[in-house]
């Protein structure tokens, strides 16, 4: 009998994976096994009709069962040597399953294996991704830890700020304060200068190289005059009446050495007046014909040119009663002395 010539299996590309590569071969391998010779295809019709026709009877001798079990072994033999599974370039051998328990046992391991293998390359993959997360994660936490920083900071600069602005918002209140407190001690001292020169002005009164002639006499007599006008009108300030009176003093002692200047003065014309008749060797009816009138008019003279600074200081403040009392006992001092060297 012939034997059926077996179709060439096709050229396919093997997958990657170990598992799948054995479900592959071993399917390939399992299509190649299904084509039966004509000489198997007649034994397993003889088989089958003498298996038809009748039963086995229990007390089946052994050596049916041998022979049986035999050409059942002849017929797997020649079914391996006719059709051996082809190599598709895996390693691995597969394995001869006699019956169907063996197919399920090894369809469940391979099942197994490729379940097996795909868990492990999804467990890699999110093994990849959980560390992936726990670096965002740490990444993120950073990122917080950083911008809390930054708010912190943000927070202490603007106390900073704060701070600052009110430091210079203080520090122009300050400046402000001080101007204002210097010049209030710039008025107070411009005041005060008034009672502050009562010493300054009794020291030089009460020395003894001051007098009328002397050029500071009439500087101090002026600033006197300006401080009692001061202290007369301010008479709120404390001690303003003890002050006044004590300018009053100084200003009596400086009016008095006036008066004794100008009478000082006066006496001495009237004394070389009267000196100049005695030495003309004259009677007295000659001074009354106008001989000795120039003497006495060149004496007198010389006398009013060295009085007209004083008397006209006093006459320029002739608005005040006290001068005003002076001017006219300088002027009855004058009368006086004339008259004396007229009678």
């Amino acid at each position: 009998m012939a034997s059926t010539t077996k179709p060439s299996a096709p050229t396919v590309s093997f997958p990657k994976s170990e598992a799948a590569s054995k479900s592959y071969n071993f399917a390939q391998a399992w299509d190649q096994s299904t084509f039966l010779t004509e000489q198997q295809q007649s034994a397993i019709a003889a088989l089958s009709h003498v298996f038809s026709e009748r039963p086995f009877p229990p007390n089946l001798s052994q050596d049916h069962q041998d022979n049986a079990v035999s050409a059942v072994s002849a017929l797997a033999s020649a079914n391996e040597n006719n059709n051996s599974f082809q190599d598709y370039g895996s390693s691995t051998t597969l394995p001869l399953l006699l019956n169907t328990n063996q197919f399920y046992k090894w369809f469940t391991d391979l099942e197994s294996a490729m379940k097996s293998e795909t868990e492990e390359k999804y467990q890699h993959y999110v093994s990849t991704l959980t560390e992936r997360i726990q670096t965002c994660d740490c990444i993120l936490r950073q990122v917080d830890d950083t911008l809390d920083y930054f708010n912190e900071l943000q927070l202490q600069h603007q106390a900073v700020a704060t701070k600052t602005k009110t430091l210079h918002d203080a520090c122009d209140r300050l400046v402000v304060e001080k101007q204002r407190l210097i010049e209030f001690a710039d008025a107070l001292r411009s005041k005060l200068n008034y009672f502050d020169e009562l010493e300054n002005i009794a020291s030089n009164f009460y020395s003894p190289s001051m007098s009328v002639g002397n050029e500071n006499f009439l500087p101090l007599l002026k600033r006197l005059d300006d401080c009692i006008l001061y202290v007369e009108s301010n008479p709120q300030y404390a001690e303003s009446s003890v002050y006044l009176l004590k300018f009053r003093q100084l200003q009596s002692r400086a009016l008095g050495m006036i008066r004794s200047h100008v009478l000082s003065v006066l006496k001495s014309a009237s004394s070389q007046v009267q000196a100049a008749i005695r030495s003309s060797g004259n009677s007295k009816a000659a001074v009354s014909e106008g001989v000795e009138a120039s003497v006495i008019h060149v004496r007198f003279k010389a006398a009013a040119n060295e009085l007209k600074p004083v008397l006209e200081e006093i006459e320029s403040r002739s608005s005040r009663k006290e001068y005003v009392q002076l001017l006219a006992e300088c002027h009855k001092l004058y009368c006086e002395q004339r008259l004396s060297l007229v009678s």
